[in-house]
């Protein structure tokens, strides 16, 4: 069905609706603030030039002496924060059976497999950086075709330097949204082959209809930008992307044309937004000490520009120079009529600076949120208690902070993909999907069925390990620590150690040396009590080491009732006769014969 045929919004209305969402005073000016922000932790000397000013070449700039603390702050914060959390599914206490947890089990393994086809760690190293940085950004709820054919629900990370949200509600999540960005001419007509005409088609002066009221918004939002996330090419036409409840929108004002409308089948809105929290406005964190910022960088220039001229500094000469210049270095010489003096400046290197410096760094970091144990500093003694304990000090409450609002965005996510699978599976007749991935440490690989398996249970809890945000020997300090005291079991422990790819084989190899460690101590201790057999077995065991689980396997498998000894008189007379007719006696079975090895 075409897009004609169904009851959307207009062009003018869809213009119009985003134009609203980008234009105002404070929008305008966060998008200023965003702009500066972004060059700033971009680096460079267009990092320099947007916290110093743009009045200075960039040859300048790139020499320098202002280091980018915010650059290296958020990349120390995002990295605490942006693992995925992992995936629960509650059992209802009224409700333990275990058909329940089963299903809760299946249920948490098909969100695991949502998040591993949208590559949700690589899109949370991401967001992480653009949440502190920018103060939000925003997920679309998609679909995805894997190579077999199957369509998945999946969450699509918009920049949120071209993202504009609407008024927030009670729920913390805006009604509606806008994206605008540019995009490669030739790009746009591969995802629209229909319209592919009109959108290479550069030679008329039709479309474009953003003049007028409409046009101020959008015009200082092209002023502002630079570089896009997804399109590093400078270049491109601008699509527009309008999400609201009834669905996603995607219009080419060149061309005063709908490219694009899918109807939402959700129940909410087709976008998760995640916000950082503030007083009354979207702010990001960073926002407040680019003035500190600033300041150190200048200090650190005039700094440098003192122990230059410190140690470079200007000679004084009371006469005259009868060779007529006053020459330096090893070899000059130089002729000076009597009386004339010599001197040099004392050395006044202003060392109020360096503690300036100093004091701004601390306030820096104080109201920025970036701890000098970031850095492998500490304030204290590395040999004393309390300072060994602020270096392991990685969680505080603004990391605590931040992982409650990305646990609660992947939650509605996890809500809103769940909802997405039923309908496709419905509206398409789909009675069941492949899915894989690890979960807890455990690969699986199986089928599920949307409707019986998912139902109308939309409802996930994330949450993160107990040693979320440590280095791995922190972690493994930590976890042998809470092990010891109780508080985790090993399985907890194992889950919180990367490297660990299958948990449940590496604990099944740890019960099956348990358990030859116990079988072996039992076939010492029976050989010390003067067992022949145990002893052959021990002797095998030691010359055999890798063979030992099948010495073991036939040391304590039941023998056939033993023969009486007039028996064994007689085999072993037979035996002693074949061989002497076959002319010469056989060599003793060896130890590995005896047991098979």
């Amino acid at each position: 069905m075409g897009i004609e045929n169904l009851d959307i919004k207009t062009y003018k209305e869809i213009v119009h609706n985003a134009a609203e969402l980008t234009s105002g005073k404070l929008v305008q000016e966060r998008q200023v603030q965003k702009a500066r922000i972004k060059a700033i932790l971009n680096g460079g000397a267009d990092g320099i030039k947007a916290l110093l000013g743009n009045t200075m070449e960039t040859s300048d700039a790139d020499l320098l002496p202002a280091p980018n603390m915010l650059q290296s702050g958020i990349d120390r914060l995002a990295q605490k924060v942006a693992g995925i959390p992992q995936v629960r599914v509650d059992v209802p206490n009224d409700n333990d059976s275990t058909r329940s947890k089963q299903r809760a089990e299946k249920l948490e393994r098909i969100v695991t497999n949502y998040d591993d086809k949208q590559n949700l760690m690589s899109q949370l190293q991401q967001a992480a950086r653009w949440l502190p940085g920018y103060g939000y950004c925003a997920w679309v709820i998609t679909t995805k075709r894997d190579t077999n054919g199957f369509v998945y629900p999946s969450a699509e990370l918009r920049d949120p330097y071209d993202t504009f949200p609407g008024n927030f509600g009670p729920d913390q999540q805006p009604r509606e949204m806008a994206v605008i960005r540019r995009i490669p001419r030739y790009k746009l007509a591969q995802i629209y082959p229909e319209f592919a005409e009109q959108i290479l088609k550069q030679d008329d002066d039709e479309g474009d209809e953003l003049n007028g009221d409409l046009a101020a918004p959008f015009m200082s939002y092209e002023n502002n930008r630079e570089q896009n996330w997804e399109d590093n090419t400078y270049s491109g036409v601008r699509i527009i992307e309008y999400y609201d409840m009834g669905g996603t929108y995607v219009v080419f004002p060149e061309r005063n044309m709908i490219l694009d409308f899918i109807p939402n089948v959700l129940s909410t809105p087709p976008f998760v937004f995640m916000k950082r929290t503030s007083f009354d406005q979207l702010k990001g964190q960073y926002d407040h000490v680019i003035g500190l910022m600033a300041m150190m960088a200048k200090i650190n220039i005039m700094s440098a520009i003192a122990m230059e001229d410190s140690v470079f500094t200007e000679t004084n000469i009371s006469g005259e120079i009868e060779s007529g210049q006053y020459r330096k270095g090893r070899f000059a010489v130089n002729y000076l009529a009597p009386g004339t003096q010599v001197s040099k400046p004392m050395n006044n290197m202003p060392y109020q600076l360096f503690q300036q410096i100093d004091r701004l760094e601390r306030q820096l970091r104080m109201v920025g949120g970036y701890p000098v144990t970031d850095d492998s500093q500490s304030p204290n003694s590395f040999v004393t208690g309390a300072g060994l304990s602020e270096l392991n000090s990685t969680m505080s409450l603004m990391i605590s902070e931040y992982r409650d609002i990305i646990k609660h965005a992947i939650t509605q996510m996890d809500s809103k993909r769940l909802e997405m699978d039923v309908i496709l599976s419905y509206s398409q007749g789909i009675s069941k999907k492949p899915m894989a991935g690890y979960l807890n440490g455990s690969a699986f690989s199986e089928n599920y069925k949307p409707l019986a398996d998912i139902g109308g249970d939309y409802k996930t809890r994330r949450i993160y390990g107990v040693m979320a945000g440590f280095d791995e020997p922190q972690k493994i300090v930590t976890g042998l620590q809470l092990l010891q005291a109780g508080v985790i079991d090993v399985e907890t422990l194992q889950d919180n150690i990367d490297g660990l790819e299958n948990i449940a084989k590496v604990q099944e190899r740890i019960r099956k040396s348990k358990a030859e460690q116990v079988l072996f101590d039992s076939i010492l201790a029976r050989s010390a009590q003067g067992d022949p057999s145990a002893t052959m077995a021990a002797i095998a065991i030691y010359e055999y080491p890798s063979a030992i689980t099948d010495i073991m396997k036939q040391f304590y498998t039941p023998q056939e009732p033993q023969m009486t000894p007039e028996q064994e008189a007689m085999i072993q007379q037979q035996m002693m006769q074949q061989q002497a007719m076959q002319g010469g006696g056989q060599n003793a079975p060896t130890m590995a014969q005896a047991f098979g090895i």
